[in-house]
């Protein structure tokens, strides 16, 4: 059987994602069977999900997709690089996977592979333009590109990098790279369709989640109001999935939901414990703790907003408070990378075809695979796939409280199966 893998997020699942899941099987095949790796309750911005991962399986499910695997909390919520890492090495991992696919605004390899091997490799020369980029002040990102552009070959080429899914698909391509040649993955881009990812307009059939999620927002409980602005833009399958989890309260969730325990955090705890938080260095947690013991902000964005700067961006505010409301460490990513990346494949759902490719991972996948909380206490001897265990049930627990529900749903709720 093909196998095609995607590393997503899901949230929610549009129209732009079913392009891609068509085109998959229209490149490979009507047969080839999609494999998805999701983000679990929280993503790559440090955002909750707007509904559970759950949901977000049966959406992709409903939508093509063969098979979905969740990317435990530690990759999902980190920086792009580790993000891209840890989602194609559970690709690789699964034993069945041969081909990785993923959207860039470019649309074509070459340029994107040129980027990932000037920074897989990182000449002395790029070193030394990164530090003094650094120095005079600029972001890690903008520091990159223009490090970049005075050392490539085709100068150019670092153009790309002010595009996110561009980033993001070098990424994916430098993480490709570090796979022993056995298990390397083969790359396949297409070009994104539709708005700019963090496009916050509605406007059409290919609105970005960005924008979906920005008119969410506006009328999170008005489930009417919500189907006559979205069913140009999801999958019915999809906007029905949605509207069922809002209609029983199931979401949707956003960041201010989580307010009041991040400032309870930032006003009980001292600035020298936050400083072992992953994205907490230059100065942030002090910001952040200055800032909550102020009456300047009385919302998430707020926060935000006050703390972020051209050094700190919104994304790695974001990130590093929601590491800090789990409890992930720098000792944590120590530990993951010398372990090399996800302990372990936890499968959310799966159709027809996923339960083959179930039976083919049990004979050939590199990880344990894991159905059901339970399962993960068949591994009391590796600290490293508890601790990633321990992340995952922490954050599934944390959203499930903050809308409403219960603990304990990794336990509770069954493989969707379709």
């Amino acid at each position: 059987m093909k196998t095609a893998g995607i590393i997503v997020e899901y949230n929610p699942l549009h129209n732009g994602h079913q392009w891609q899941i068509k085109q998959v099987k229209a490149t490979f095949g009507s047969d080839c069977a999609v494999v998805v790796v999701m983000s679990g309750h929280f993503t790559q911005r440090g955002e909750p999900a707007l509904i559970d991962k759950w949901a977000r399986a049966k959406m992709a499910l409903d939508c093509g997709a063969s098979l979905v695997i969740e990317l435990p909390f530690a990759y999902a919520t980190a920086s792009a690089e580790r993000f891209a890492a840890g989602g194609v090495q559970l690709l690789a991992a699964t034993g069945i996977t041969k081909t990785l696919v993923f959207g860039s605004e470019h649309g074509e390899l070459p340029a994107l592979e040129r980027l990932a091997a000037a920074l897989t490799e990182e000449s002395s020369a790029f070193k030394a333009a990164l530090a003094e980029q650094l120095e005079l002040g600029q972001s890690f990102a903008a520091a990159r590109q223009e490090a970049l552009a005075r050392t490539l070959e085709q100068p150019a080429d670092a153009e790309l990098l002010k595009n996110s899914n561009n980033i993001l698909a070098v990424e994916y391509l430098k993480a490709n790279r570090r796979l022993t040649s056995r298990s390397r993955l083969k790359p396949v881009t297409f070009l994104r369709q539709g708005q700019a990812f963090n496009d916050p307009r509605l406007q059409s059939a290919l609105s970005s989640a960005t924008a979906i999620r920005q008119l969410i927002k506006m009328a999170p409980r008005d489930v009417a109001n919500q189907l006559q602005g979205l069913a140009h833009t999801m999958p019915t399958a999809s906007l029905a999935t949605l509207l069922e989890a809002v209609a029983k309260a199931q979401g949707p969730l956003f960041s201010d939901d989580l307010f009041l325990p991040i400032m309870a955090n930032l006003r009980t705890r001292s600035v020298e414990s936050l400083e072992n938080i992953p994205g907490m260095g230059e100065g942030l947690a002090q910001r952040l703790v200055a800032i909550a013991k102020t009456d300047v902000c009385q919302t998430f964005d707020a926060l935000v907003e006050q703390a972020m700067s051209r050094r700190l961006p919104k994304t790695r505010v974001q990130r590093a408070l929601t590491a800090m409301l789990l409890g992930l460490t720098q000792v944590d990513y120590q530990q993951f990378d010398a372990a090399s990346g996800p302990q372990y494949i936890r499968v959310l759902g799966f159709d027809k075809s996923g339960r083959y490719l179930l039976k083919l991972m049990r004979e050939k996948a590199q990880l344990p695979i894991i159905t059901r909380g339970s399962d993960f206490h068949d591994y009391p001897e590796n600290d490293v796939l508890q601790r990633q265990a321990q992340l995952d049930i922490a954050a599934s627990d944390l959203w499930q409280i903050a809308a409403g529900g219960k603990p304990g749903s990794d336990f509770d709720r069954a493989v969707v199966i379709r």
